[in-house]
Formats: C-alpha cells, structure tokens, sequence
C-alpha cells in the first residue's frame, strides 16, 4: 500500500466508476483495478461491490474513505509544514479559542505575534469546550484557549491566568452589589449557561459553586457564547456566571457582582495534542514571555 494507490482509492470512492476515475489519476483502467483489488487483499476486507453496471461502496469502504481521507490531509499538512522549516518559512498557528479569551489574552498575543513574527499566518477558531479538543485531536486546531476546560487523555493543558467569576444582571434585576449577600439570594432565578456537553469542566465549577450555597442553578436558556448569553441576560431572559473578562468591552445596561471571595475561579487554559509539545514549544516559549 502507497499514498498513491490510497489517493486513487478515495478518487474512486466519490466517482463510483472505474473509467472516469482512471482518466481522471491517468492510468489505464486495468491497471486501477489491480490496485484496488492489491488494497482489499492487504487489507482483508472488500471495499467495493461489482457488477457490470454499478459500483458501491461496502461498509468496510465506507469506514476506509472516511478515515483514509483524514489521514491522507494530516499527511499532506506535514509534508507542506516540513517544507516551511526546510525553506525558513514562518508558517502559521490555528488557535481554538472561547469568547473570553478573546476579551483577555489573545489580543495581547496576536499584537505580540504581528510585531514578533510579521510573516506567521494565524487562523483564529472561535468554539465550545467540546469542539476545542476535537480540533485539537483532528488537528484542525494547533493550540487552544478555554476557561476551566477538562482535558482528555493525549490532551495537555497549563493555567495561563486566572480571574474572578462574575454575576451578571439585567438592569432591573432587584439584587445589587450593594445589598448581594451570597449566592443563595439567586435560587429562584433563570439561568443562562453553557450546555454541559459544550461547557465541559467551565459548567461544573458553576454548579460546584452554587451547590455551596444550598442550590442548583436553574437553567432557563444555554449559550457556549458570551455574546449571546450577554444579550440574554440584557433582555431580562435570566441571569448568567462568566468570566470577568467576558464583560470587558461591553458596553450593555447590565449590573454585575464580581466574585472575589470565593475559591471557585475561572482558569484560562491553554490546551494543546501532547504528542506535539516538542513541535509546539516555541509557541509556549513565546506566550511565557508575554505573560
């Protein structure tokens, strides 16, 4: 098996017909069909059903198409990144971010980035918690940035900072920061908060939080996104936990209670594939420097 025979496999996957995809890779159609049937023999399985008028795909082709295409576009990104450090190339970053770290570090970061390294292309990817480390394992993403994230097994993460959890309130909200006393006067409340399965390790500290107060938070409407959780909270549809940077920049009829005595914080966490630590390390070295 050879990343050839592997590209005309896929080609003959989308086509479903022998000729078309032969002219399309140049080579004879006999020719095709040997590889094809060298590729099920060292593999074991049939991956195309055959008659004379039709081809499909068998289940075990289905699968094989699937990941084989994966495979083949983080091979292709190796070849092309190993290209850039052989020329001296700057290259790029893909960074996975949530709403809040766009409110805190990585302004400062992306500023560092242009003034340090003008030639480096950064992609930016604004996401959930769960769609982060999928990235990160698909490496659609090199690194990311999340509040309270829980890391998977081959995922590693550090504390970049660390900040105060905030209270937010619409304007007509009857609770203030003069008279707040604890969190247990918000136990009747709508809530706004990330879904679980999205907010993953940010949520739990939320409800860890209120469960010290004698409740759990009531959650009336779910947002993964700042933004939109900011706007619901304006609009009167509940009230919402967030990160202090979340409400930097923000310009809404809100009130706010700034949560500093609690032990409960929000921990910016920078994530990363552990397999990549080596390759990623001057990244780190950089972040380090400007924190």
């Amino acid at each position: 098996m050879d990343l050839h025979t592997l590209k005309h496999f896929l080609a003959l996957a989308d086509t479903l017909n022998y000729r078309r995809t032969a002219e399309a890779v140049f080579i004879a159609q006999p020719a095709l069909s040997r590889q094809i049937q060298q590729l099920e023999s060292e593999i074991g399985a049939q991956l195309f059903l055959r008659d004379k008028r039709n081809v499909a795909l068998t289940p075990a082709g289905v699968f094989l198409r699937q990941e084989a295409g994966r495979l083949i576009e983080q091979l292709e990104e190796a070849f092309r990144r190993a290209g850039q450090i052989h020329r001296g190339e700057a290259g790029e970053i893909r960074i996975g971010h949530a709403s809040s770290a766009m409110h805190s570090i990585l302004p400062r970061l992306l500023v560092g980035l242009r003034e340090k390294t003008p030639n480096l292309r950064v992609l930016l990817m604004e996401t959930t918690n769960r769609f982060q480390l999928q990235a990160l394992q698909n490496r659609t993403i090199d690194v990311g940035f999340s509040p309270n994230i829980t890391s998977p097994p081959g995922v590693s993460s550090r504390v970049v900072y660390e900040e105060n959890l905030v209270v937010v309130l619409p304007a007509h909200h009857p609770v203030s920061a003069d008279t707040f006393t604890d969190l247990s006067v918000f136990a009747h409340d709508a809530f706004i908060l990330p879904p679980l399965a999205e907010g993953s390790g940010y949520v739990e500290i939320i409800h860890a939080l209120c469960q010290q107060y004698g409740f759990l938070p009531r959650t009336a409407y779910e947002s993964a996104y700042s933004g939109t959780v900011l706007r619901l909270v304006e609009a009167g549809m509940g009230i919402s936990i967030e990160p202090a940077s979340a409400l930097r920049g923000q310009d809404l009829p809100l009130k706010t209670i700034e949560l500093s005595n609690v032990p409960q914080k929000a921990e910016m966490r920078m994530l990363w594939l552990t397999e990549r630590t080596a390759e990623l390390q001057p990244f780190f070295d950089f972040v380090d420097r400007l924190l």
